[in-house]
């Protein structure tokens, strides 16, 4: 007389890679968002040299935590720099996101980013604490797309 009631759920198809990438892009984006949001950084205002070096800040961030869950596919530290971009700035243009190509990848700003944000992400990694490379960053390269003095309190002299 009475039909049980059922509830549908969606069910997605999301591939183990994807969900890994999920979690790391989530503890990059926990440990920079304070920082960039405090920045009030413009990020719709960048250059292609400043683009590409803070893609390659948090792609370099994303690196040690893949290393450290033994990660070997070099697909996922891609994927969660995306995914850390459309965290960090959900009104992103398209392009911000897919903008992670051979001539950005190719560049020495995103080789120097890449750079500072292995060496935070090894500091994560290794201690558990945020490292001031992206402060260092964002106080010398970005002045002039972020509140400079906002950031330059907490850049150690």
């Amino acid at each position: 007389m009475f039909q049980p009631l059922y509830q549908v759920h969606e069910v997605t198809q999301e591939t183990k890679e994807l969900a890994t990438a999920r979690k790391i892009a989530a503890i990059v984006a926990a440990l920079t968002l304070p920082t960039i949001a405090r920045s009030e950084l413009t990020y719709r205002a960048l250059p292609a040299d400043l683009e590409a070096k803070l893609i390659g800040y948090l792609q370099g961030f994303c690196l040690p935590i893949c290393a450290a869950w033994q990660i070997e596919d070099s697909d996922v530290p891609l994927a969660a720099t995306g995914l850390v971009i459309t965290l960090i700035f959900p009104d992103s243009p398209a392009s911000f996101t897919k903008s992670i190509d051979s001539a950005i990848v190719d560049s020495e700003a995103f080789s120097k980013g890449m750079e500072a944000g292995r060496r935070d992400g090894e500091l994560y990694r290794t201690t558990g604490r945020k490292g001031t490379a992206l402060l260092q960053i964002l106080a010398n390269d970005f002045r002039g797309f972020c509140d400079y003095s906002k950031v330059t309190a907490d850049v150690p002299a």
